[in-house]
């Protein structure tokens, strides 16, 4: 027996169909529930995640948004080949991984509707973050070569899976040279133990 949605699921609906999938549709991107994903053939991808809260209800929905850029040749580091999603990646596959909060430079983001929210109010700010932060971040992601650049430039995530990819997609100087700088900042037995291994590691697939 089905159940009739509540107003606040509701308005949560149009916020994602009306307000937040429109300008994704535009650019080529997919849905599926609340993952909007763009894959191309050559082998990248990008995805927005709506991600809803555990502790939500019916009359209270607390949202944030999760973005994504995917490479295979990552996540088939990350499982050691065990498994590759690529067109069907989700966010957790994804390499590089922020939430709305890290794009706005502030701490962890959620939105919330309840029977006290403002749904105008609300929809424009989720619609302003969107287009002033999500997008234009999205946007810059054109094929694996930006993706490449922006894990130089910025070194994030800080993870052995980002250093070896950089690696295995021809960028070895920038890796070594990530490595060398983590060896020398850290100040972490773990962390340097984890550097130096990879180090080798990289240093044998020569």
């Amino acid at each position: 027996m089905s159940v009739s949605k509540t107003e606040i699921q509701t308005q949560f609906d149009t916020l994602v169909s009306k307000v937040i999938w429109p300008e994704f549709k535009k650019r080529g991107y997919s849905k599926t529930k609340n993952n909007f994903r763009y894959y191309d053939s050559a082998g990248w991808g990008k995805i927005l995640s709506i991600q809803k809260s555990a502790y939500g209800d019916r009359s209270n929905i607390r949202f944030t948004l999760n973005t994504g850029i995917y490479l295979p040749e990552a996540e088939r580091l990350w499982t050691r080949g065990r498994s590759i999603s690529n067109e069907r990646f989700l966010e957790p596959a994804c390499l590089i991984r922020k939430r709305i909060g890290q794009l706005k430079g502030s701490d962890d983001l959620w939105y919330e509707l309840t029977d006290q929210s403002e749904f105008d109010n609300l929809s424009r700010l989720v619609e302003q973050d969107i287009t002033t932060r999500v997008l234009p971040y999205l946007d810059r992601i054109d094929g694996v070569e930006a993706i490449m650049q922006q894990l130089i430039q910025v070194k994030e995530p800080n993870s052995e899976l980002a250093i070896e990819t950089l690696f295995n997609y021809g960028y070895q100087n920038e890796a070594r040279k990530w490595i060398e700088d983590e060896l020398t900042k850290t100040i972490y037995r773990t962390q340097r133990q984890k550097m130096l291994e990879l180090q080798a590691r990289l240093a044998h697939s020569l």
